[in-house]
């Protein structure tokens, strides 16, 4: 059963299995572990990781991501095993759309978790979350069309496919068709 409840006025999503928090400095350590272990399947996917990433843009990003979030346009959660601690992954709601009540989600989870319903987990907690608490009508889910596994997660939490949008990302100047999918509040 889903839990959210806060913490010290901190956010703390769980389902049993995965918690997730609002990314903090002391992050630090384990978000450049698991971004350096995951090189390979995250970078041509995401922007911020590639072959010579150091733990010194991890702490930059730690320190100045605090601030999208007090603008209320981003947040940022780390992804925890529940039962011991150990770091997954993140999960993010972005470009968000006060006045149109939607959001943008996105997720990754270290190369050592994944296959293991963990995106999937925290995609499903996060949506609940923006719904309830920020009160969205839309969350989208934006994949470039030859990223499968993320593509996987979408369909899995029963995210609405709504086509193919052409030319619609640019990662590392390559041009990428994506698919476009939605959550609304009755689909979770």
């Amino acid at each position: 059963m889903q839990e959210n409840k806060i913490v010290k006025k901190e956010i703390v999503l769980t389902d049993g299995a995965i918690s997730m928090r609002l990314f903090r400095k002391s992050d630090a350590e384990d978000l450049y572990e698991a971004v350096s272990e995951s090189l390979a399947e995250l970078s041509p996917w995401l922007e911020f990781v590639h072959e010579d990433y150091t733990i010194k843009e991890t702490r930059k990003w730690l320190k100045t991501h605090p601030k999208s979030r007090k603008k209320g346009i981003e947040y940022n959660f780390a992804i925890f095993n529940a039962k011991d601690g150990s770091f997954l992954g993140g999960c993010w709601l972005s470009r968000i759309d006060d006045i149109n009540k939607l959001a943008d989600l996105g997720y990754w989870v270290r190369t050592g978790y994944t296959g293991r319903g963990v995106a999937s987990a925290a995609t499903l907690l996060l949506a609940k979350w923006g719904f309830k608490e920020l009160k969205l009508n839309r969350i989208e889910i934006l994949v470039a069309t030859g990223n499968k596994p993320s593509l996987r997660v979408a369909e899995k939490v029963g995210a609405h496919r709504e086509g193919v949008m052409r030319k619609r990302i640019v990662l590392r100047d390559k041009v990428h068709d994506a698919v476009m999918f939605s959550l609304v509040p009755g689909d979770i």
